[in-house]
C-alpha cells in the first residue's frame, strides 16, 4: 500500500469501529470538501453504502429534494424505505443550513435508525495552543467565532466549525433527542482517542495522544500536558478537538465508554482497542488483513505466560481478542506518584520491573548472534564502516563490556513497558503485545519504560534525574545502539516511514514550540536581536559569555575563532576572580565600568529568563541568548572566516523572476562531498545554472558515520572548505547531525528548489521529499547522474591500488 493511499485510510478509522451490520441499509453523506468521501470509501470496503449528497439535503425546503431530476435515486428510495444508519463525517462545518440538513437525514431514518455524526470543535484544545483555524486559515478565529472577519472572508471560507453546544442545539431541533458524545483526539481527520463524556479514563492521556495541526509551525503550546489539568477542571470534554455523536432511538445507546485507534498503521496493523461499560475489552482489527494480527497477540500472549510474565487473561472470540477490564493502577502513573512519594521505593519496583523484563525471553548466547547484522540499519553499512566489528569485539570482550550491553533476549517485546501495564495486587501484569523483534537486548525495553515514566514530567528529574537512573542500570554507554532498537520496533510497528511526510506536516516540533513562546515575551524588534541574530553588534567588540558550563562550553568550541571570548560573567561571588580555560571570571557588575558600544554579552545558560531580566534592569541592552540546539544560519565560522557574506547576496536576490533571470531564485543541493571529483562538479554547476543562488549543505564528519555507515576521507572542515571555493556555490553551510532532511532544510533556508542527482529519483523517500517540497511551492530537480565515477569508487580503487601496492 502507498502512502498516499494510507493517508486516505485514515479518517475512516472514525466510523471503522463501530458495529453495524452487514444487512443494515447505510448511507454516507458526503461534499466535495472535507474527508467525507474518504469516509464513504473506507465504509464501502466492507457493505454496501448509498451516498447522500450534501447540496441536496442542504435545501430549506423538503418538497424540493423531491421534484423532478433535482432528487437522486438513493435519496428518493431512502425517503420511501428509510435508512438503518445514516453517517455524517466532516460534513456540518460545510452545511449553509446545519439544523436543516439534520431535519432531512432524520426523516430519512426508520424509526429505529441511528444517526452517526463527526465534527470539528471550534473550541477545541489545539485551537487554544495557537493552531490556525482549519476554514479561515488563522489563529482564534474559530474560538471567537469568527466575529472578526470581515464580509470577504466569511465569502471565501468554504465551512466554519461549530462548539459541541451548538451542534446539540442543531441535534435537539431536528428530532434527535437521544445522544451520546464522544470526544475525540486530535482531530477527526485522524482519530486516535475517542471518549465518552460521562466517562473518566483509568490513564494518562499525555503519552496515548500525537497531537496533530492544520500548521504545528504557530503552536506555542504542548497540548498533552493540558489533558491532566483540563480532565481534573472538567474542561477536557468542552474542549475536544472534535466529536463523535451517537443519536439512536431511546434505550440503544452504544455501550462504548473509550476506543483507542491506530489507523495510521496501515490496513494490516489498524487496530481498535474498545472498553465496554459491562467490564470488558475488545481488540478489533480495523481491516480484514489485520485479522491475524489478533492470533500474534493470542500466541504472545501464551509465550511472555510461559516465560513467567504475568498477562491479561485474553481469548479469540469471532473477530475480536477479548480480555477482562482491570480496575488496577496504570504502571506509568504508579511509577510517577511513587517517584514523587518515596524514592527508595521507587527504587525497589523498577529492579522489579527490571527483573521481569530479563525473565521475558530466553537470552541468546553470544554465539548464535551474527554480529555484523545485529545493529539495525545494518543493511545501510558500507565496507569501511569502522564499526563492522565493534559488538562482536564487546559480546566476546570483559566481563565490564559484556555487562554494558547486558542480555541479549531471544525475542524483545518492546511493548512490554509501563504504557500496556497496570499495577494489580501488588503484581505488574501486562497486555498489548503485538510484536517482538529478535535478539534485542533487554535494556532497550528498559530505557523506554524510563522514557515513558518521565515523558512531559520534568519535575521527576528535580527528585531523581534520569540519567541517574540510565546510570543505576548501566543504559548510558549503548544509550545509541537502544535507541536504535526502539526506533525499529516503532518504525515497524506503525510503519511510520510511510507516512514520515504526513506526520512531518501535521505534528509539532517542540523546538518551535519553544521559539513561539520565546517570541511572545518579547517585542518584535526585541525577539531577533535576542535568539535569532545572535551574532549582531559583535564583530569587533568583547565578548563576555554569562555562564561557564557546558553552554559556554558548546559555544567555545563552535565560535571562538570567529568571536574570541574576553571573559565569562557570573553571579556566583565564589567564582570571582577564578580563570577557566585562561580566562577571567568577573562580577556582571563589571559591566558598568566599560563603554557599551565595545562590549557584547552572550548569555550561555538554560534558565536564561533571570539573567534577561538582571541585564535589562542594569541597563546593558547589547546581549543575546545563545541556544547550543539551535542552527544559526549567518553565524557559523565556516561561513565568516572566509569573508563570506553571511547569506546577505540570499536575502538580497530577487524573490520575483524578471525577464532574463534563473528559472529559481534560491536553490539548494545537499551532499558529503567526499573525495570532490567531476560528478559533484556537475551538479553543481547545473543547479547554479538554474538558480540565482545557491546554498550547498555538506554533512558532518558524525553525519556520514551515522546514516551513511561509511567514514569520509576528506575531513568536513576540508570538504566544506572545498565546496565554498567552488565558483558556483554561494554559500556552503553545514547540515545538523539530528535535523539534516529536506523538511528541516527548507524551513530555514526557504529555497525554491533542491537539486539532486538522478540516482535517487526513483526511491520512495526521495518521491515522499519532492511532495513535501511541492505542496509547499518548491520542488525537487533530479539532474542526470555522471556516469562513472562516484565517491565509493573512488574509494574502491584507492583500496585497490593499495592492496596491488
Amino acid at each position: 500500500m502507498t502512502a498516499e493511499q494510507r493517508r486516505r485510510n485514515l479518517p475512516g478509522a472514525i466510523i471503522k469501529w463501530y458495529d453495524i451490520k452487514r444487512e443494515s441499509k447505510v448511507a454516507c453523506v458526503v461534499c466535495e470538501h472535507g474527508s467525507s468521501r474518504l469516509t464513504a470509501e473506507a465504509l464501502e470496503e466492507g457493505m454496501c453504502v448509498e451516498r447522500l449528497k450534501l447540496e441536496r439535503l442542504d435545501m430549506p425546503v423538503m418538497s424540493k429534494l423531491l421534484d423532478g431530476k433535482a432528487a437522486g435515486t438513493a435519496l428518493q428510495k431512502g425517503i420511501r424505505d428509510g435508512y438503518d444508519i445514516i453517517i455524517a463525517v466532516d460534513i456540518i462545518e460545510y452545511a449553509h443550513n446545519p439544523a436543516t440538513v439534520l431535519k432531512h437525514i432524520h426523516n430519512l431514518l426508520k424509526p429505529d435508525g441511528r444517526f452517526l455524526l463527526a465534527a470539528d470543535n471550534r473550541l477545541g484544545i489545539r485551537y487554544f495552543c495557537g493552531d490556525q483555524d482549519a476554514f479561515s486559515g488563522k489563529i482564534y478565529d474559530s474560538v471567537e467565532n469568527y466575529v472578526h472577519l470581515y464580509p470577504q472572508e466569511r465569502e471565501e471560507m468554504k465551512g466554519r466549525a461549530y462548539a459541541k453546544a451548538e451542534l446539540m442545539e442543531f441535534l435537539e431541533e431536528a428530532g434527535f433527542r437521544q445522544r451520546r458524545v464522544f470526544s475525540v483526539f486530535p482531530r477527526i481527520s485522524n482519530p486516535q482517542l475517542l471518549l465518552a463524556e460521562d466517562y473518566m479514563p483509568n490513564e494518562s492521556l499525555d503519552i496515548r495522544i500525537f497531537p496533530e495541526y492544520n500548521n504545528p509551525d504557530t503552536v506555542f503550546l504542548f497540548e498533552e500536558e493540558l489533558y491532566p489539568s483540563l480532565l481534573a477542571n472538567g474542561l477536557l470534554h468542552g474542549m475536544a478537538n472534535g466529536f463523535f455523536i451517537e443519536c439512536v432511538p431511546e434505550g440503544s445507546l452504544s455501550p462504548v465508554n473509550q476506543v483507542t485507534l491506530s489507523g495510521e498503521r496501515g490496513v494490516e496493523n489498524a487496530m481498535a482497542t474498545i472498553l465496554h461499560r459491562d467490564g470488558f475489552v475488545e481488540k478489533r482489527a480495523l481491516y480484514q488483513p489485520g485479522k491475524m494480527k489478533l492470533q500474534q497477540l493470542s500466541d504472545n500472549n501464551e509465550y511472555l505466560s510461559s516465560c513467567g510474565v504475568r498477562m491479561i487473561p485474553a481469548e479469540l472470540r469471532e473477530a475480536a481478542f477479548v480480555m477482562p477490564y482491570v480496575t488496577g493502577i496504570p504502571a506509568n502513573d504508579y511509577f510517577r506518584e511513587l517517584l514523587k512519594h518515596d524514592k527508595a521505593a521507587f527504587l525497589k519496583q523498577m529492579d522489579n520491573f527490571r527483573d521481569i523484563l530479563l525473565h521475558s525471553s530466553e537470552p541468546v548466547a553470544a554465539h548464535e548472534v551474527n554480529w555484523e547484522q545485529f545493529e539495525p540499519g545494518w543493511e545501510k553499512r558500507r565496507k569501511d564502516d569502522p564499526n563492522r566489528d565493534k559488538w562482536k569485539k564487546i559480546a566476546f570482550g570483559s566481563r565490564e563490556e559484556r555487562e554494558e550491553l547486558g542480555v541479549i533476549l531471544k525475542r524483545g517485546y518492546l511493548d512490554l513497558v509501563s504504557l500496556n501495564c497496570f499495577y494489580y495486587e501488588n503484581e505488574f501484569i501486562f497486555y498489548d503485545q503485538e510484536l517482538f523483534l529478535e535478539n534485542v537486548p533487554m535494556k532497550a525495553i528498559l530505557v523506554r519504560t524510563i522514557e515513558f515514566i518521565y515523558k512531559f514530567n520534568d519535575q521527576l528529574d528535580a527528585i531523581l534525574p534520569r540519567e541517574e537512573l540510565f546510570e543505576r542500570y548501566g543504559l548510558l554507554k549503548h544509550m545509541e545502539l537502544f535507541q536504535k532498537f526502539i526506533s525499529r520496533f516503532l518504525n515497524i510497528l506503525r510503519d511510520d516511514d510511510g507516512l514520515s511526510d504526513y506526520f512531518k506536516e501535521g505534528r509539532r516540533e517542540s523546538g518551535i514550540v519553544m521559539e513561539n513562546r520565546r517570541r511572545m515575551n518579547y517585542s518584535e524588534e526585541e525577539y531577533p536581536m535576542i535568539f535569532k541574530d545572535i551574532f549582531h553588534h559583535t564583530k569587533g567588540r568583547r565578548l563576555y559569555l554569562f555562564g561557564s558550563g557546558r553552554y559556554a562550553k558548546r559555544f567555545r568550541e563552535k565560535y571562538d575563532g570567529v568571536y574570541p571570548v574576553s571573559g565569562y560573567l557570573d553571579n556566583d561571588e565564589r567564582r570571582w576572580g577564578m580563570e577557566i580555560d585562561g580566562l577571567p571570571v568577573l562580577a556582571p557588575v563589571a559591566l558598568k565600568e566599560m563603554n557599551p558600544a565595545e562590549y557584547k554579552v552572550m548569555i550561555c545558560i538554560r534558565n536564561y529568563m533571570p539573567v534577561v531580566k538582571q541585564l535589562k534592569k542594569e541597563g546593558i541592552s547589547n546581549f543575546s541568548v545563545y541556544d547550543p540546539n539551535t542552527f544559526y544560519r549567518d553565524s557559523g565560522s565556516s561561513v565568516q572566516e572566509q569573508g563570506n557574506d553571511n547569506g546577505q547576496n540570499r536575502e538580497q536576490a530577487s524573490p520575483v523572476q524578471v525577464p532574463g533571470s534563473k528559472k529559481y531564485n534560491i536553490g539548494y543541493v545537499a551532499g558529503v562531498f567526499d573525495l570532490f571529483h567531476i560528478g559533484h562538479l556537475n551538479l553543481l554547476r547545473r543547479a547554479k545554472e538554474q538558480c540565482n543562488y545557491l546554498i550547498v549543505g555538506v554533512v558532518t564528519d558524525e553525519g556520514v558515520i551515522r546514516h551513511k555507515k561509511s567514514t569520509p576521507r576528506i575531513p568536513f572542515a576540508e570538504r566544506i572548505a572545498i565546496v565554498r571555493a567552488c565558483r558556483y556555490v554561494d554559500e556552503a553551510v553545514e547540515i545538523p547531525v539530528e535535523k539534516g532532511d529536506t523538511d528541516e532544510a527548507y524551513r530555514r533556508y526557504h529555497f525554491d528548489a533542491q537539486f539532486s542527482g538522478s540516482d535517487y529519483e526513483n526511491e520512495p523517500k526521495w518521491q515522499a521529499k519532492r511532495d513535501f517540497l511541492r505542496r509547499h511551492g518548491s520542488d525537487l530537480i533530479f539532474f542526470p547522474y555522471t556516469e562513472g565515477i562516484s565517491t565509493t569508487q573512488l574509494k574502491d580503487m584507492e583500496k585497490h591500488e593499495e592492496s596491488q601496492g
